[in-house]
């Protein structure tokens, strides 16, 4: 008969005494998110995975924005300059400043649909790119949609011009004009009737927003829960809005902050179903420092909460003088020398038990076994020693 396993993965992260530092230059920001509508998913140019967006987030040059089906964002740059970005659509925003109310901005639309109302300091210096065009604004109002299926992109000019072109030609598009590109064809224009411009741009407000609340103000300890009210608001009336009995989405900014339904399974997301308006969930950092959840939903404008989480100075000592004790004593004596001179900086369960004395207790007395103990860089100078821990094997068929 075969025996499920049960897998407790355990992180530690310990930074070296002697571990120097190296900054690197951040991106520089160049927008915000002034409206959504939906879960928003926004990545910068240096990560591969995307994380949920909140109204008001800065947005810095390379990042990149997807919207799903149903969900839409607006986006205000430091010039003034505004585009709506519609759903399905997937583009990168690079741009820098090159005077004091003026961007130098160039958007990727490498699927989708964008509409743009550009200041007129940044006539000329706002461009918008496809695979199969390139867009450079001449006026003010207009939208881009590039169908990934045919490979061919359409503009709608709505007031001003717009030179638009690909290697072949290049024409100059002026109000209630359109014209569209594929890759081995000229552009084609022709007129655009007043019935036939875009209007999605102007219905994407979201319906709801949210209130999150703490149970407890202040720092955090890590590793131990804290619960947080959900309350979904009207975003016309900024009232507490009980009709609504939808799911949400909670996700965290870190890998090493966990979000829980009901304190017995732990995730850096999870889905849960507002009922009349309200919800409960928990949240537990496994680290120090601050980090954030977020909670979106369709629909609705996503919201964003930070906390503060600390270790005391003698909380660090006494875990790691325990950690250091049952590694040698379980046989891991490399990894307990490896460990021997570094200082504590944080400790996270990433799955089962969230009780870390529980799981140390646990495996001191032989009710739970190390399986691996393996010691990793991490890309800021820290180390972390991952453990994987299960109950004893028993019989043969396991």
């Amino acid at each position: 008969m075969m025996k499920s396993k049960t897998l407790v993965k355990v992180s530690f992260v310990l930074i070296s005494l002697l571990v120097v530092s190296t900054l690197y230059g951040e991106a520089r920001v160049v927008a915000a998110i002034s409206s959504m509508k939906g879960n928003v998913q926004i990545r910068s140019a240096t990560e591969r995975k995307y994380e949920s967006a909140y109204k008001g987030q800065m947005i810095r040059t390379g990042d990149w924005i997807k919207t799903d089906l149903n969900v839409f964002v607006a986006i205000i740059f430091l010039d003034g300059s505004n585009i709506k970005i519609r759903e399905k659509t997937e583009i990168e925003i690079m741009s820098s400043r090159v005077a004091a109310k003026k961007l130098m901005t160039l958007l990727y639309i490498a699927e989708g649909q964008v509409w743009s109302k550009v200041t007129k300091e940044s006539n000329s210096g706002f461009h918008i790119k496809t695979p199969t065009a390139l867009v450079s604004v001449k006026g003010t109002e207009f939208n881009v949609d590039f169908n990934d299926l045919t490979e061919s992109t359409t503009l709608t000019v709505i007031e001003g011009e717009v030179l638009f072109s690909n290697g072949l030609s290049a024409i100059l598009a002026s109000a209630m004009e359109g014209a569209s590109i594929t890759k081995d064809e000229a552009p084609k224009i022709y007129k655009v009737e007043p019935k036939d411009l875009p209007k999605w741009q102007n219905d994407i407000d979201p319906s709801w927003g949210f209130k999150l609340t703490p149970n407890k103000s202040g720092k955090h300890l890590v590793n131990q829960s804290v619960k947080v009210s959900i309350q979904a608001i009207n975003t016309k009336t900024k009232e507490l809005d009980n009709r609504y009995n939808n799911e949400v989405q909670v996700s965290t900014d870190s890998d090493l902050l966990y979000t829980s339904i009901d304190g017995t399974s732990w995730s850096n997301t999870v889905n849960m179903t507002l009922k009349n308006g309200r919800g409960t969930i928990q949240i537990k950092g496994g680290y120090e420092g601050t980090s954030s959840i977020i909670v979106g939903a369709q629909n609705a404008e996503s919201k964003k909460l930070a906390f503060e989480f600390y270790i005391s100075n003698s909380r660090k000592k006494t875990l790691d003088a325990k950690l250091l004790k049952i590694i040698d004593k379980k046989g891991f004596s490399a990894v307990s020398q490896f460990i021997e001179g570094k200082s504590l900086k944080s400790i996270a369960v990433t799955l089962g038990e969230a009780n870390i004395d529980v799981i140390l207790q646990k495996v001191d007395t032989g009710e739970l076994e190390i399986v691996s103990a393996e010691p990793v860089e991490n890309a800021d100078g820290t180390f972390s020693i991952v453990l994987i821990v299960k109950p004893p094997t028993q019989g043969d068929n396991q």
